[in-house]
């Protein structure tokens, strides 16, 4: 067995487990139905990897890269994006946190300054 399908195979096992776990926690509901998903798709991606190898090493000679480290680099420009999509929708929620604080606060006013008048 060559080096680089040893690479692939021990890439491939590793995802799998990793989506292993992700399912775990799905089921546990830790994590939601849409970034489980997510998390699943990297995965795949993650174990597919080691097949595309050979189609990446052109590029890779071509930007006299190692095509490990190529498929690495994209790996971790995949996991940035996922990063801030995460941080899009923290911020989002964030926002209906304080707009649901806001709002409370105001009806809160609106009981008191009602049941002042009744007494």
């Amino acid at each position: 067995m060559s080096q680089q399908v040893a690479q692939a195979l021990e890439i491939a096992i590793i995802s799998s487990a990793f989506a292993v776990f992700i399912v775990y926690l799905a089921r546990k509901q830790r994590i939601s139905f849409r970034y489980t998903v997510g998390w699943l798709v990297l995965c795949s991606i993650g174990a597919l990897s080691g097949l595309v190898i050979p189609v990446v090493t052109p590029l890779a000679s071509t930007l006299r890269l190692d095509a490990f480290s190529l498929v690495g680099a994209i790996a971790i420009i995949v996991l940035l994006a996922l990063c801030v999509q995460l941080s899009i929708s923290i911020s989002g929620l964030q926002r209906q946190v304080q707009v649901l604080n806001e709002d409370l606060a105001l009806h809160k006013i609106a009981v008191e300054d009602s049941s002042a008048t009744k007494n």
